[in-house]
Order: structure tokens, then C-alpha cells, then sequence
């Protein structure tokens, strides 16, 4: 995919000249695409999934219910650990991040201070009572989520492949290898997934920090743009980030899906000693704090190789958001903390904080629509952009080459 950049520029940029009649959408387009070799690293993937989940179901054959739910729990802890990480980190986290931070700052990173808390907490209150329960899942007193539809969006951008055929595939191939293999066949592909993705944002930080000249220009351009900064202090509840809210709001959001979430109880209960577990979750939350920087990293390299010409301003590029909530997490908490609590003061109790939330988060979404509330973005600049775009006069996407036309001269699309 990175392939088609070079080539693409050679047209754009060519001796101070500007290319003419290419749409912002080709341009958009030809970048992002896919290439073989992306190809074969994600069929690859997919492949090596489903073999997994054939070995377990032929060769390391689950024996009754608890073996096939919770490993017979006797699972390794480090696997286990990549598998909380793969877990958590989801297509919104790679996407959103980078994205975050090239826009608003480096002030997201902050939030590692909630993981700590997150793991202090998990550590010393949930992961004894899950234990002590010796629950084989969580949907003996909670629901399961499922998340699919981000992956398979950005799949789709890259590939042109309809989204809704993307999600049923995607999902048959997860429910044969889960359904085949068990929990031992769905923690070995999150080992691999985990690895496949980390690999994959450690080699673009290393390719993109080497093709600008090291990692001191990346720092000194995000310095001069403001986004690399200190932690925000402010006690406004209306900033978008501060050391407070990152703190305490990523403490209670993480909390609540790392430490409540039928996805990473289940692979604790599948670890056999509360100690394994513990192990566990601090591999876990730094796996976590390593993804989170390194994303983080990603948005501030993404800056510093276009902090002359601004891949948002000239629409080169679209940013995916999403929002949640967890009432359950203050069900779960109650149920461990304050005995008395029964089902009738949960139920309204769960009830009055989904509404809550629902108020707030529909408020807070209609005052920025609005223009009520609104967040100040880091300084951009498409001066250094040598290209401009005109409307297609045809169905032809015929590029063509103007010598009149110099390129100091282009007005850039805002």
C-alpha cells in the first residue's frame, strides 16, 4: 500500500509544476489501497487462525465444558496475557489514537495513568472474587459484547470490499476457529494477532521516524506545533483532556471493559492460581501503556511527516470515532462491595445510570454539533503542499501536465 505514495507524488510534484485534473478522492484512494503483500498478510492471518482452530478441535480435543471454556484451568499466563491485550485493543484504539494525537496533542497519553490505577484496583478487589467464585464465564451474570464492525470498515476503505460482506466472513471464520478449538484455539490466535499488530505499528514508527531524519526531527516539529506538551491540569470539566479526567474517567472506562467484561474475566478464570492471574494482568497493562504509546508515537509521526502539507485540510483522509459506557461496571462494583444490595436495587440502579449516560453523552454530542462546545485543535498548514486539484470535466481520470502553472502559485483545497 505504502508503494503507491512514491509514484503518486512523482505525478503531483513533478519540477515545480502542478499536476492538474485529479480528483481529491483518486488521490485519497490510489494511497490507501491495498497491495499484494497486504494482501497475503491478511489471508495469511486468517489462515493461521483457522488452522489453530483445527488442531484443537482434532488433536488437543476439549474434554467436557470447563476445559473447553476456561483451558481446564491450566493455561499458560504470558499467552494468556497477549490474549487480554489482543482483546482490549480493538480497530478503534489503532485507528483513533494516531488520530487523536495528531489532531488535538499528546495529552491522550495520559490515560496510562488510569490503566495503573486500573491494575492496582483489579489486582486487590476483582480478581480475588472472580477466582474465589470459580465462575467458568461471566454470562452467569453478565452479557458479552461484540465489536466487528470498526475492522471491517477500515478493511473496506483499503480494499473497496462491501463492508457487510466483510463482517459475516469475518465473523464465520472467528465462531469456526472458537467454536473448534475453544478457549486454548482463541487465545493462541490472539498471540498471533497481538504479535501481527504490534510488529506492524513498530515497523511503520521505525520506516516513518527513518524517512524524516530520526527521531529528533519528529520531536522537534511536534514541539514547535504544540503537541507534544505537558499533562493539563485544568479543572474545567469542559476540556477535552485533562490530567483529571484521564485519570479518573480512564481509570473507571478501563476498569470497565478490562475488569467486568465476560471477554478478558473469562481468560483470567483460565489461568490456574490467583498469582498467575495477578502475573497476568501487569503484563497486561504493560502490553497496554506499550500500545497506547506506540500509537501515540504513530499520530506524532503522522504530524511530523506532513507538517508542511495537511492530509485533513486537503481531505486526504478520514478519522472513525466512537463512544461508550458501562452502568455494569457500578452493578459488578456494588455486588462486591456492598452485600445488602439485591436485584431490585441493581436493576434501577443500573437502569438510572444507563439513562444517565444516555442523557450526557446525547447532550454532549448536541452541544457540539452546535458549536456550544467545542475543542481547539493544534495548529496545521498546507504550505508545503506542491499540488492542487480541479473538478473532473469527464468519467476519465486523465492527468494531465499544465508548464504554465507554477507551483507557488496553486491555491490548495481547503
Amino acid at each position: 500500500m505504502a508503494d503507491n505514495i512514491p509514484n503518486l507524488m512523482s505525478h503531483l510534484d513533478v519540477g515545480d509544476k502542478v499536476v492538474l485534473g485529479l480528483d481529491v478522492t483518486d488521490v485519497g484512494t490510489n494511497i490507501r489501497k491495498f497491495m499484494w503483500p497486504d494482501y497475503v498478510v491478511f489471508m495469511g492471518m486468517l489462515m493461521i487462525c483457522l488452522i489453530i482452530g483445527m488442531y484443537y478441535a482434532f488433536f488437543k480435543k476439549s474434554t467436557n465444558s470447563e476445559d473447553y471454556l476456561v483451558g481446564g484451568r491450566n493455561m499458560d499466563t504470558f499467552p494468556v496475557a497477549m490474549s487480554l491485550i489482543a482483546s482490549y485493543i480493538s480497530g478503534i484504539s489503532l485507528l483513533g489514537i494516531p488520530t487523536e494525537v495528531y489532531v488535538y496533542g499528546v495529552q491522550y497519553a495520559y490515560i496510562v495513568g488510569g490503566f495503573l490505577l486500573m491494575a492496582i484496583v483489579m489486582s486487590t478487589v476483582y480478581l480475588p472474587v472472580f477466582h474465589g467464585l470459580n465462575l467458568t464465564s461471566t454470562y452467569e451474570i453478565t452479557w458479552l459484547p461484540l465489536v466487528i464492525y470498526v475492522p471491517a470498515l477500515a478493511f473496506n476503505q483499503v480494499t473497496d470490499i462491501n463492508v457487510h460482506l466483510i463482517t459475516p466472513v469475518v465473523c464465520l471464520i472467528c465462531i469456526f476457529y472458537t467454536s473448534m478449538g475453544g478457549i486454548r484455539a482463541v487465545v493462541w490466535t490472539d498471540v498471533i494477532q497481538i504479535a501481527i499488530m504490534t510488529g506492524a505499528i513498530i515497523l511503520v514508527s521505525v520506516k516513518g521516524t527513518l524517512d524524516i531524519g530520526g527521531i529528533a526531527n519528529v520531536i522537534e516539529r511536534n514541539l514547535e506545533s504544540g503537541r507534544i506538551e505537558g499533562p493539563n491540569f485544568d479543572i474545567n470539566p469542559l476540556a477535552r483532556h485533562t490530567i483529571w479526567s484521564l485519570t479518573f474517567g480512564g481509570f473507571a472506562y478501563v476498569m470497565q471493559a478490562g475488569a467486568v467484561n465476560q471477554n478478558m474475566v473469562q481468560r483470567y478464570l483460565a489461568l490456574p492460581t490467583l498469582t498467575s492471574a495477578k502475573r497476568a494482568l501487569w503484563i497486561f497493562f504493560a502490553g497496554l501503556v506499550l500500545i497506547v504509546l506506540l500509537c501515540s508515537y504513530v499520530g506524532l509521526l503522522i504530524y511530523a511527516t506532513f507538517h508542511k502539507c495537511d492530509p485533513l485540510t486537503t481531505m486526504l483522509s478520514m478519522s472513525i470515532g466512537a463512544i461508550a459506557s458501562g452502568p455494569s461496571l457500578g452493578i459488578f462494583t456494588m455486588g462486591m462491595l456492598i452485600p445488602y444490595i439485591n436485584a431490585t436495587g441493581a436493576l434501577y440502579g443500573g437502569l438510572s445510570a444507563l439513562l444517565f449516560m444516555s442523557w450526557f453523552c446525547l447532550r454532549t454530542q448536541t452541544l457540539i454539533a452546535s458549536g456550544d462546545l467545542s475543542f481547539p485543535e493544534k495548529s496545521v498548514t498546507t504550505e508545503g503542499c506542491h499540488y492542487s486539484f480541479t473538478p473532473k470535466q469527464s468519467s476519465t481520470s486523465n492527468i494531465f501536465f499544465d508548464p504554465s502553472v507554477n507551483a507557488t502559485d496553486v491555491l490548495h483545497t481547503e
